[in-house]
């Protein structure tokens, strides 16, 4: 599966789960885009990924956390924690110049989002485990 279909089917799944129509997405997208997205027609872009997130109140990491899970069929969860190996890895070693301003920011960033809501799969795991 390719990323574009991957996050399509989890831009699906996750829109359907809290019945939220493509017309509510209104003040994030048009309906068009919204359809070739979901569709795995178009690739999204970082600012697009930003507000899709903000109108299905998630991260715009858990949206690609799930996205690579479906693409690779790793647990969601054990991503984030490779995830969090490699940025503390990047620290030790010095990093990025700012790494850790960026960090900082980042944790603020996902304490401001509302907690995502449970999602279950059509196998029956959810999100969290996905």
């Amino acid at each position: 599966m390719t990323l574009k279909s991957s996050f399509a089917t989890v831009l699906r799944a996750i829109r359907s789960k809290r019945n939220i129509t493509q017309r509510q997405f209104a003040d994030a997208t048009s309906r068009t885009y919204l359809s070739k997205l979901e569709g795995g027609r178009s690739s999204i872009t970082l600012d697009k990924l930003d507000q899709l997130s903000e109108r299905l109140e998630l991260s715009p990491l858990t949206l690609l956390a799930l996205t690579l899970s479906e693409e690779s069929g790793k647990p969601a969860i054990s991503l984030v924690k490779t995830l969090e190996a490699e940025i503390e890895q990047l620290q030790q070693e010095g990093g990025v110049p700012g790494l850790m301003s960026l960090s900082q920011n980042a944790a603020s960033f996902s304490a401001s989002r509302p907690p995502p809501h449970k999602l279950m799969w059509k196998n029956g795991s959810s999100a969290h485990q996905a």
